[in-house]
């Protein structure tokens, strides 16, 4: 007798590696769609709103090469998001000293506000959607998707 999978309700295969990579799959793109109802009624886009986050949280100046590595975005990708976030006034790009190609990102006081206004809301998003795990098994969940993570960042360097 089959054991019923319910962890991919959507598709169910007969190849446990491929239902579990469709699952990891699926599960990406429902948390896509809930990003973009979740961010449509703002004035940020997905993109800027982790910048920001990224920013806020950040333990020590960041550059835009160390926060582009942080959010997995290309640097060329992130100029534009940056240049955008600077004309809103939610960030200004800091000279670096004895050298002037480089700058460091930081976050101003209206962005500052803009993200104190809209953080509690996404707060409140992150505990439904995780309302089902334990503590436990989100850090089970997150070591999981690091350790796949990692062996997708090496298959994708082999190509």
């Amino acid at each position: 007798m089959k054991k019923e999978r319910i962890f991919n309700q959507i598709n169910q295969f007969d190849d446990r590696k491929h239902e579990t990579v469709m699952g990891v799959w699926w599960s990406g793109l429902l948390l896509k769609q809930i990003a973009r109802q979740f961010f449509r009624p703002t004035a940020l886009s997905e993109i800027q709103f982790n910048v920001l986050m990224t920013l806020k949280y950040a333990e020590k100046k960041l550059s835009q090469q160390a926060l582009s590595d942080r959010l997995l975005v290309d640097k060329s990708n992130l100029t534009g998001v940056i240049d955008t976030l600077e004309d809103l006034k939610y960030v200004e790009r800091c000279a670096v000293s004895g050298d002037r190609r480089r700058y460091h990102l930081k976050l101003t006081k209206l962005g500052l506000n803009v993200l104190n206004t809209l953080e509690p809301s996404y707060r409140e998003l992150l505990e439904r959607l995780t309302s089902e795990f334990s503590d436990e098994e989100m850090e089970q969940l997150t070591s999981f998707m690091v350790r796949f993570q990692t062996v997708l960042s090496k298959e994708e360097k082999t190509k």
